[in-house]
């Protein structure tokens, strides 16, 4: 891979760290009326764009899935598309059980629970969670990714690499830092907490 190939990946992984930290703060605010630093100092959560990455290497896109550099030979998009679905799921689904357990046997944490919803699987994971999971990031590889990718590629490589560069390291060093607080305090690290539960869309959304 050209390394300026390499450096539009690390931007990528980048741009979905802090949409994942966007979309999970989301989420919280909209279901439990606070958003938090979601146990990082930085607005990254790298988790979710290495997870992007290895499904890309994996799979390729949903309307041209591939296992590795083998395109599978699906009559249609749809065919191709729906298979995605399903694997991307398994993949999210065993993802989830394998990094909250992990985290709860290492550090004596419990970092989400999904037992109040229906159809879960442990508390780690839920079959609605996973479904919802699944069509944001199938619909993020079908339609953002690859344009994304393209639109980095742009960039001047100095400027590309540097940034790409300092934004792996920078989510590196703040995800190592925040997993050793959470092993060595057994607890999550929170920095900050804003209420949302006076917010007019929380409030009619729970019909307060």
């Amino acid at each position: 891979m050209r390394t300026e190939n390499i450096f539009a990946f690390f931007m990528l992984i980048s741009i979905v760290s802090f949409l994942g930290f966007a979309v999970e703060n989301l989420w919280m605010a909209a279901t439990k009326g606070y958003m938090d630093n979601r146990n990082m100092t930085l607005p990254f959560l790298l988790g979710y764009g290495l997870a992007v990455a290895a499904i890309f290497f994996l799979f390729g896109i949903p309307s041209k899935m591939r296992i590795g550099t083998y395109i599978l030979p699906f009559k249609s998009k749809a065919a191709s598309i729906f298979f995605y679905y399903l694997a991307v799921a398994l993949c999210i689904s065993v993802g989830e059980i394998a990094l909250g357990t992990l985290v709860e046997k290492v550090c004596g944490i419990v970092w989400w629970d999904y037992t109040n919803l229906p159809f879960h699987i442990t508390k780690y994971t839920s079959l609605f969670t996973s479904i919802g999971f699944t069509a944001i990031i199938v619909l993020f590889m079908e339609f953002a990714a690859l344009p994304l990718f393209r639109f980095v590629s742009s960039w001047n490589i100095v400027v590309l690499g540097f940034c790409s560069c300092t934004l792996m390291l920078l989510m590196l060093v703040d995800f190592g830092r925040s997993a050793y607080l959470m092993w060595r305090d057994k607890k999550l690290l929170v920095t900050w907490i804003h209420e949302t539960k006076k917010n007019r869309i929380y409030r009619a959304l729970h019909g307060i």
